[in-house]
């Protein structure tokens, strides 16, 4: 897999075997994918393939997403320690879930690709090839 950037941090991502010690994550719950966000890098078992990879990653860049633009810091600002985990998780759901649909409802209504910083996704009918 490739890495990826985001707001000038460079993350890799990483197959790795479903045993592996860094598919634990902050709960201590062994799972399927995780984000490391001290050393960058996104690791996914190599049980799952597409299209579920996908959803998967997906997930896991949101995780990226909210701390490399410093938001998982404002979100802890906001929200009370005990619900950390919860509104984390709940962010990246949210984006996992509804991010691909609202860029795809977007070039619709545009009726062309949506583009934010230079970056084009979407096709004009509203489908997801592409994004």
């Amino acid at each position: 897999m490739q890495p990826f950037s985001v707001n000038g941090d460079v993350w890799m991502v990483v197959r790795v075997s479903p045993d592996s010690p860094s598919l634990i994550d902050r709960t201590g719950k062994r799972t399927i994918a995780t984000t490391d966000p001290a050393r960058r890098v996104v690791s996914v078992s190599t049980d799952i393939e597409p299209p579920f990879l996908d959803k998967v990653l997906l997930h896991e860049v949101a995780h990226a997403i909210t701390i490399s633009h410093g938001l998982l810091d404002v979100l802890r600002m906001v929200v009370p320690e005990d619900y950390w985990v919860f509104v984390e998780e709940w962010a990246a759901q949210l984006m996992e879930n509804y991010g691909i649909e609202a860029v795809a409802l977007t070039s619709k209504s545009l009726g062309r690709p949506a583009c934010v910083s230079g970056l084009c996704y979407g096709q004009p009918d509203g489908g997801y090839d592409g994004i």
